[in-house]
């Protein structure tokens, strides 16, 4: 039976969107973030060129790029009309750290052959770029939290394109597990459970993950432990309920992973 791979993970990144650009964009400054977030330019009509420091290519409309919200880019007009849309997005859940380590280069798809859902949103957002109306920001909003999904289903789709979790999740063997490991995080998992979700054997299962993830079955749910108790503790909920709904054994167990956390990011 097929499998959601995206439902899961859209529920556990909770975002947040700022439309920066909606047509023209000239005064359009990228780079603006602290590495935690993520940016998503959609150039609908029109030619631009992009410098990333290292070398110039040049985006052609119908197109996508993602990249972490700190990455400086230099854009410039290949044309004279030019459409584009912009946004940064914000992830308030503990699943948008795992995306945005899947950005950690940007990544740039041409849409020519987007499924039909992608096309009819396209067509949704070129009119309203076209021809604002009442309402424009608040369409166009919702139009690119609707994007970041299809985009991030077009990405899943086409193997190779994208790093991270959105390479696991177009493997279906191991989408398997990480969608098991999204919908139940605190769940008592082995190697040996996880493995059983993605039909394979253990030694095959954690080598396949490693290479399609970048890091271990066990290290993968440690993160996302870790971040889904951070927010807990964020909202005030407490270590020990914030320990309880991550899947810790103890709070004293929480603690002690917190306190590594900072000591990597004081190092």
């Amino acid at each position: 039976m097929a499998i959601d791979r995206l439902s899961a993970l859209i529920s556990g990144l909770l975002p947040r969107l700022a439309l920066c650009c909606a047509g023209d964009p000239a005064g359009l400054q990228p780079g603006r973030g602290d590495g935690r977030g993520l940016v998503i330019h959609l150039l609908v009509v029109g030619a631009m060129s992009i410098d990333d420091g290292r070398g110039e290519a040049v985006l052609t409309a119908p197109a996508v790029m993602v990249l972490r919200d700190d990455v400086v880019l230099r854009f410039a007009r290949a044309g004279n009309a030019v459409s584009l849309m912009s946004a940064e997005i914000a992830f308030d859940g503990p699943a948008g750290e795992m995306l945005v380590q899947a950005f950690a280069q940007p990544v740039i798809a041409g849409l020519e052959s987007a499924g039909t859902d992608l096309t009819h949103l396209l067509a949704l957002i070129r009119g309203e770029l076209q021809e604002p109306r009442c309402g424009r920001q608040a369409l166009l909003s919702r139009a690119g939290e609707i994007l970041l999904i299809t985009v991030l289903r077009h990405l899943i789709a086409r193997p190779g394109s994208a790093a991270g979790i959105l390479r696991a999740l177009a493997d279906e063997r191991i989408a398997r597990a990480v969608v098991a490991i999204h919908e139940r995080p605190a769940a008592a998992w082995s190697l040996e459970s996880l493995a059983e979700c993605a039909g394979m054997s253990r030694t095959a299962f954690a080598q396949r993950f490693r290479v399609e993830m970048g890091q271990t079955p066990g290290g993968y749910l440690a993160g996302l432990r870790l971040a889904i108790a951070e927010r807990s503790i964020d909202r005030g909920e407490g270590l020990k309920r914030a320990a309880r709904s991550a899947g810790y054994r103890s709070p004293a167990a929480l603690s002690r992973a917190l306190g590594r956390r900072r000591g990597r990011a004081s190092a």
